[in-house]
């Protein structure tokens, strides 16, 4: 397999959403729970509301007609509309406002009373909130009472206006009857009196339609004061709160997911590509340097049979730790006595020489061949590894180098005169300097940061392959980084945190391991076995060889 994907055996094979929430169950637990109970405490300081209900069923669902000429027509859903719409007007609510028990403006009752149409079309109900079940009932009952007057003026009212204009109307006709006739005229008297008589007809049916009609209600289901009340209710806001906190903390959760360490493990084993060991790292100039001593174990075993070279370091993406790691290899090769040089390509070496607790990065290595002496300044020592038994030192690869013929003849050279040669570049698939270094690298090393999601790490799985291919080279391995506050040992013995924090100084002399002697001098070129302690070797001028010209000193 060419790409980072989960082998059936192995546990990486789970889905991505249900491992990040098994995570992270514990804080969605915590979350759930604080959340649910501070609901419920403040649940129980709101004040408390009680809530009744009245049902109106109207007698009629056409509108009054003083002339009875809308008998049997009009929208019934309309009608009730429009009822509604009276009984949660102003004028009904100022009208109950002033009723007994109320104790509340006509404004107020507009938001503590709330009327609704029901699923007849000849009832709607009222339904009243208060700080008291007898309050509410109150409010419930008194707008009822209100609607019921008020529709009750409204049809007197009409009745009134249509006796008057038929009074009116019959006065109208009486005196055109007995217009233009002699006084004393039969036919005309007659026809007066029989306009009086429909007149007064007329004027007895709209009373007695207006009295029929009323005020439209035909029975009223009155309010009860309710025993308990509806707000707040603890275990129900409780339990919202909770589910709510749950659903927030697990969205989270799966939003800032990654793979875990044991799901990135998977995924590298199933790439065929081996394991090194696990490195926590933290970021952090104030923790000490984790110390790879099982990655640089899998190393030996892996370069075994190898010419000695440089071991190239590169990540996935950019922030993948690799300044880190490189770090942690050469702490675990110090920690035994041997000499480690740590170079970064120019350009990239800011996040080396931070972690490595230096002020200023040392002057660029302009050396452009092979044999030729490095001047004084060109390698700094590593605060952060100064109080191991071995000599840890940093250097920094010009731009010049990089691209020129003679990087393959200088790191050869330096890995000659070092036990250890690490090269801490940027991501290979992007960085065309950490490209250039792998030509002339010995073994290629790739950083995964476990908490990268899984989309992001097999699509710069394939970006680092495909850029392996190009060159003709082969991954050697994988080294899987842990990011906590501090470093800590990883599961396996894998790493371990050791030496005082970046750029504190070297460790007390009662806590610090003895200083390894030094190898004695040699006359030729240092190119012993990989892997045996020895003294960096002197600087001398080769005859015929270029000399190594620094270039300014700059900060990181």
């Amino acid at each position: 397999m060419s790409e980072l994907e989960p082998r059936a055996d192995e546990p990486a094979g789970r889905s991505v959403v249900f491992s990040a929430l098994g995570r992270s169950w514990k804080w969605i637990l915590i979350a759930t729970i604080v959340v649910g109970v501070a609901a419920w405490e403040l649940s129980l300081l709101t004040p408390k509301q009680y809530e009744a209900q009245s049902t109106v069923v109207l007698r009629s669902t056409q509108p009054f007609s003083a002339l009875g000429d809308q008998q049997g027509g009009g929208d019934p859903e309309r009608f009730l509309a429009n009822q509604v719409a009276v009984a949660s007007s102003t004028t009904v609510l100022q009208q109950a406002a002033e009723a007994d028990g109320v104790d509340a403006t006509g404004a107020q009752l507009f938001d503590e009373v709330k009327i609704t149409p029901s699923t007849a079309s000849d009832a709607f109900t009222v339904t009243a909130v208060g700080s008291t079940g007898d309050q509410a009932a109150a409010r419930a009952n008194a707008v009822v009472a209100a609607y019921s007057a008020q529709v009750q003026a409204q049809v007197t009212a009409a009745a009134q206006l249509a006796i008057k204009n038929n009074t009116d109307a019959t006065t109208a006709a009486a005196q055109a009857a007995a217009a233009g006739a002699p006084a004393g005229d039969a036919d005309a008297a007659q026809a007066a009196r029989d306009a009086n008589r429909e007149g007064a007809q007329q004027a007895g049916l709209i009373a007695t339609r207006a009295a029929s009609y009323g005020n439209n209600v035909a029975s009223v289901d009155s309010a009860v004061a309710p025993t308990s009340p509806t707000e707040p209710k603890p275990a129900r806001n409780g339990f919202i709160g909770a589910v709510l906190a749950a659903l927030i903390a697990s969205a989270i959760a799966i939003w800032r997911r990654g793979r875990s360490r044991e799901d990135v493990e998977g995924l590298v084993r199933g790439s065929g590509v081996p394991l090194l060991g696990v490195v926590p790292v933290t970021g952090r100039r104030d923790q000490p340097v984790a110390e790879a001593l099982a990655p640089l174990v899998s190393l030996r075993y892996l370069s075994s049979g190898r010419a000695k070279g440089p071991v190239l370091v590169t990540g996935l993406q950019t922030g993948d730790a690799t300044a880190e790691v490189s770090l942690a290899l050469a702490a675990a090769a110090a920690r035994d006595g041997r000499s480690v040089l740590v170079l970064a390509p120019a350009d990239d070496e800011a996040g080396l020489v931070h972690a490595s607790g230096l002020p200023v990065a040392p002057a660029p290595l302009t050396a452009r061949a092979a044999g030729g002496t490095t001047p004084p300044g060109a390698f700094a020592p590593v605060p952060a590894l100064s109080h191991l038994s071995g000599r840890a030192s940093l250097g920094v690869l010009d731009s010049t180098l990089l691209h020129g013929d003679a990087l393959g003849d200088v790191l050869a050279d330096l890995s000659g005169q070092h036990d250890l040669v690490v090269v801490a570049a940027g991501p290979l698939a992007r960085s065309p300097r950490a490209f250039a270094v792998l030509g002339a690298a010995a073994t290629s090393v790739a950083v995964v940061r476990s908490d990268r999601p899984a989309a992001q790490l097999s699509a710069s799985w394939d970006e680092l392959q495909d850029r392996l291919s190009v060159a003709g080279r082969t991954l050697d391995g994988v080294v899987v980084t842990q990011k906590g506050r501090k470093a800590r040992a990883a599961r396996g013995g894998g790493s371990t945190a050791v030496g005082p924090a970046a750029g504190q100084g070297a460790a007390p002399a009662a806590v610090r391991p003895a200083p390894v002697a030094p190898a004695a001098k040699t006359t030729g070129p240092l190119n012993g076995a990989q892997g045996a302690p020895r003294q960096q070797a002197p600087q001398q001028k080769v005859d015929g060889g270029p000399k190594a010209a620094p270039a300014e000193p700059r900060k990181s």
